[in-house]
């Protein structure tokens, strides 16, 4: 699939995924989130939401200890981060019918069928592979899938071409990851099987492409 070096290796395997991957939910930012919503992240208001405060929202919603929207949420304000849209992305996904949709996502994720799942959340307008794979992410870390699936953005898509294409070539094309299910099937596959053959944590290795693009 790609390349690393020792070098990349060794950035790889200190990086600690669960604790400094890390957005702060400021208040003011987003003001205008719907009021159910910022009563659900209240107890994160002007702090930082980590993967690990994510992750552990999908187990209390697993777990039968708090709605939807919970989860929702939090996945939603650490994804966006401090980007201008995020409230307005957020209250426009937070209907009934876009909850309800979630909710039978997520019992597909429980039953491992992850196509399905996949399926059920592109049903919600405008939520596009970016946000579809981080909300498999964290409910298939949450559920403690060994082959839990990662996040696909358009920064680890670069990445990887980055990491695969000679330089001279990187420049001519115009890379968005693919929001076909087999593609990001795939994706998840020989990520997997690259950590493994390498030694290093899966989600540290997306985290790696990540930052990789900055």
């Amino acid at each position: 699939m790609l390349y690393l070096s020792e070098c990349q290796l060794l950035v790889i395997r200190n990086l600690d995924p669960l604790n400094k991957s890390k957005f702060e939910y400021n208040s003011s930012r987003w003001s205008n989130l719907h009021p159910d919503l910022k009563c659900a992240a209240q107890n994160y208001c002007d702090n930082d939401i980590s993967r690990e405060h994510v992750i552990e929202s999908f187990k209390k919603y697993f777990d039968h200890k708090v709605g939807v929207e919970f989860p929702f949420v939090l996945t939603m304000i650490w994804g966006f981060a401090d980007t201008g849209y995020g409230t307005y992305r957020t209250n426009k996904y937070y209907t009934s019918e876009n909850m309800e949709l979630m909710e039978l996502a997520f019992t597909h994720v429980k039953r491992k069928n992850i196509q399905q799942a996949y399926r059920t959340l592109k049903l919600i307008n405008g939520l596009n592979i970016s946000y579809i794979s981080k909300l498999l992410y964290f409910s298939t870390r949450a559920l403690g899938h060994s082959d839990y699936f990662l996040i696909f953005d358009i920064r680890v898509a670069r990445s990887l071409i980055r990491l695969s294409c000679p330089p001279t070539l990187v420049n001519l094309i115009d890379v968005k990851p693919s929001d076909k299910f087999e593609h990001y099937s795939q994706y998840n596959v020989q990520m997997h099987q690259l950590a493994q053959q390498h030694k290093v944590s899966t989600e540290a290795l997306e985290m790696y492409l990540f930052l990789y693009d900055e």
